[in-house]
């Protein structure tokens, strides 16, 4: 469910400045949510992670390697990405990987990047467990985003270019996603991610603003704990079996 209407795009004043490469695909039926939608809802939260606010947010930065993901027991998507906004509002300029457990039991690694409440734009470049994963997210201020998610392991680099004109720019996360739908969908078994080179506005995310930690939970089940933020670099370790 990663549609949305004319009338709600045309409100938010959002627009594409550089269309899509000719790599991109049409994006799965799975939608990135801003973080409000779900939080506590039902004792239920579909971010793991930090954030920070207290600010205005124009850059933030995310690195990690990739996890492999354990299939045996559940399928489903796990999102691993970098973005400004989504924390208290209802637009998310974010960039990331998603994780897939299909129910045939393998595992795909699908590049995307979104402005929620748009479309994500899916890319086919090659990702696979242990790859070295960069992720960035900056604005000018004046409406203008540069997306870039990157992975050295495999040698490309992905840039993309927005346009949301009204974006709050109060705060700034990187997220571990459990995607799919308004309530927790079934999530894989990651067993960790690390993710480091975590800042804002230049800063490491500890002395960026005030700093918040969420952990996906799923009918007060936690899925996921979040290990310390020291510096730049957390990591967040699955719970749940």
């Amino acid at each position: 469910m990663r549609r949305t209407t004319t009338a709600a795009l045309l409100a938010l004043g959002l627009t594409t400045a550089l269309a899509a490469p000719a790599s991109a695909h049409a994006a799965p039926a799975v939608r990135h949510l801003d973080h409000r939608l779900v939080r506590h809802a039902g004792a239920n939260d579909n971010w793991g992670g930090y954030a920070v606010t207290g600010g205005t947010y124009r850059t933030v930065t995310g690195d990690w390697t990739v996890p492999a993901l354990d299939c045996s027991a559940t399928a489903g998507d796990i999102s691993f990405w970098s973005g400004l906004d989504g924390w208290t509002s209802t637009s998310v300029e974010q960039i990331g990987l998603d994780a897939v457990c299909t129910r045939k039991g393998a595992v795909q690694y699908n590049p995307w990047v979104e402005m929620y409440p748009a479309n994500s734009i899916y890319f086919t470049e090659t990702v696979k467990a242990g790859d070295a994963m960069t992720s960035s997210v900056t604005t000018n201020g004046s409406g203008s985003f540069t997306l870039t998610l990157a992975d050295p392991t495999q040698g490309w680099t992905k840039t993309y270019t927005k346009t949301l004109t009204g974006a709050p720019l109060s705060s700034a996360e990187v997220i571990v996603e459990a995607i799919g739908s308004q309530t927790i969908p079934p999530c894989p078994d990651f067993h960790q991610v690390r993710f480091t080179d975590v800042t804002a506005n230049g800063q490491a995310f500890g002395s960026a603003g005030t700093v918040s930690t969420t952990n996906l939970e799923r009918n007060g089940v936690l899925l996921t704990q979040d290990g310390t933020l020291t510096g730049t670099a957390f990591p967040v370790t699955w719970l749940h079996t």
